[in-house]
């Protein structure tokens, strides 16, 4: 068997998927493979790593592998466009030569920061209903216990907290579910337009008491029959979402359009959900899908809104392998526009 420490470096660059670099006992790099070149660049070969990975224990960690045969891993951060992460692992090979690992975790640490906030954002979310229910409570054990007036507008209020904290943990329960569903391909054909009549029919109520009313405008070609490969349960979802916060943000006695249309040439059926309102600043139209993300927080918890409705339509959206578009113009039209491909077309 081999010692030679290129010839084994080349043996163990055909088994890694991440960063691999040879150093010699001087600390000057002999061989690296392409993914290390494509982090510290070609310029590495035959120069002191340390000049390109810039960490102040580098050489130590190369010392104590010559002297002591083991070097504790570091971290190393590079910045280009957004900050990458890499584990750096060092291992004793032939000749006092050192193997230099860079396994990149950035996506790795990037999941583990996204799961946190969504823990802290849920607890948040959660404590506030908590907080106000448990008040209450003790209150009317205590101070208001004879009080009926009291009674009756706490327990009003309690209902009220009660039934935002249903609302979250259902909202929870769907976003759950359409994430770990998000890669199988729905099988079901639905007739598009029927859907949509379902779910007017449903919220019309919800619009009728701000005032409001739902319109249809159906520009399919009469040739086309709007079948859509989809689960009908989620895109009623959508829809009802969609319809929910027309209707929410939307003026009073304006009118919520639902416009269905095609894109002939992508073979795609849009679903349009238009409404009058103070409509939303540009800035914000990029993150309107992120879980929690609200543009005004108070107006929303306000309004009975959970901060999850989006998120939901977005990965049910991907599912089915379509697209939502968001534009809107402040004092005009919102539009949220969602594309899916049509069966046969």
């Amino acid at each position: 068997m081999t010692t030679d420490p290129q010839k084994l470096f080349d043996n163990f660059d055909l088994l890694i998927d991440g960063g691999l670099i040879l150093v010699d006992p001087n600390g000057e790099v002999v061989q690296a493979n392409q993914a290390a070149l494509n982090v510290l660049g070609a310029r590495i070969l035959n120069q002191p790593l340390e000049y390109y990975l810039r960490h102040p224990d580098i050489n130590q960690a190369l010392n104590s592998i010559n002297e002591f045969g083991e070097a504790s891993p570091l971290t190393y951060l590079r910045y280009d466009d957004v900050q990458h992460e890499y584990v750096v692992k060092f291992v004793p090979f032939p000749s006092d030569h050192c193997l230099v690992f860079m396994n990149d975790v950035t996506a790795r640490f990037s999941f583990d920061k996204i799961r946190s906030e969504f823990v802290a954002n849920v607890s948040h979310e959660l404590r506030s209903p908590l907080t106000a229910l448990t008040g209450f409570i003790e209150t009317l054990q205590t101070t208001a216990a004879d009080d009926p007036k009291a009674r009756v507008e706490f327990l009003g209020i309690m209902q009220e907290e009660a039934a935002r904290m249903q609302r979250l943990i259902d909202s929870l329960l769907s976003l759950s579910r359409v994430e770990a569903q998000e890669h199988l391909h729905p099988n079901d054909n639905v007739q598009m337009v029927d859907v949509i009549n379902e779910v007017a029919g449903l919220t019309s109520y919800r619009a009728a008491q701000r005032g409001m009313n739902i319109e249809l405008s159906n520009n399919l070609p009469q040739s086309l029959s709007p079948i859509v490969l989809e689960k009908k349960d989620e895109l009623s979802e959508v829809l009802h979402n969609l319809l929910e916060n027309a209707i929410k943000y939307g003026y009073e006695d304006s009118t919520v359009k639902i416009i269905l249309e095609t894109d002939e040439l992508k073979k795609m059926m849009i679903i349009s959900v238009v409404n009058s309102g103070e409509g939303i600043e540009e800035i914000h139209l990029p993150r309107l899908t992120e879980r929690f993300y609200r543009v005004d927080k108070a107006r929303t918890r306000k309004l009975g809104g959970t901060g999850l409705g989006l998120a939901i339509v977005k990965h049910i959206v991907n599912r089915h392998r379509g697209r939502l578009q968001i534009t809107s113009d402040l004092g005009g039209e919102t539009i949220f526009s969602v594309y899916f491909p049509i069966i046969g077309a």
